[in-house]
């Protein structure tokens, strides 16, 4: 008896978190590497998931949703300057720099090959639905919220990607005056 649609997908990922953990297969690593690592046909893999680019789409998107659990948990009652921390915190610890460079990596391609990625470009969204709760929770006016958690996204993933260009401590305390700043900038959007 066949396993439900679905079912043959969910169970690979699951075995690709078992064999690499929580950042996937090196985007340097073949499919049929990666495939040879879980004990499968390559084959089996391409029909789930379609191409390399596309295994590391999967696994990053249920990497993201994970972490968007765990930051959303933590985050639950974080006001947004905490919430930005939370974040910074998370995805410049060196544990997660692999996923970090997949994210960046994948999302280079979406650029170039918006159709091929749009699940990822309507997934990428998640952090800045976090942080525009955070923002309506500190009592911004719903256009602010989104206005507020768009601009901290962007300069989060910028910052995240000067990181991996440039490892310096520079770049950490770049974050954090982003982060204070953006205090500064919440009390201005709530005063208006």
């Amino acid at each position: 008896m066949r396993s439900p649609v679905g079912e043959g997908k969910k169970r690979l990922l699951e075995a690709l978190f078992d064999e690499f953990g929580e950042n996937g297969p090196s985007p340097n690593l073949s499919m049929r590497q990666v495939a040879e690592r879980l004990g499968v046909h390559h084959t089996l893999l391409t029909y789930h998931f379609g191409s390399r680019p596309g295994l590391l789409r999967a696994v990053l998107s249920e990497a993201r949703r994970r972490d968007n659990l765990v930051i959303a948990a933590t985050g639950d009652e974080l006001g947004f300057v905490a919430l930005c921390r939370a974040i910074w915190n998370f995805y410049s610890d060196p544990a997660h720099e692999d996923r970090t460079h997949a994210f960046f990596h994948l999302v280079g391609l979406a650029v170039y090959e918006r159709d091929a990625f749009q699940e990822l470009v309507v997934d990428i969204d998640g952090l800045a639905q976090l942080l525009e709760a955070a923002a309506l929770r500190d009592g911004a006016t719903a256009t602010d919220a989104r206005r507020q958690s768009i601009i901290a996204t962007a300069c989060l993933r910028g910052l995240l990607l000067q990181r991996l260009l440039t490892p310096a401590a520079e770049v950490d305390a770049a974050a954090e005056l982003f982060i204070t700043s953006s205090a500064a900038f919440e009390g201005e959007s709530h005063a208006s």
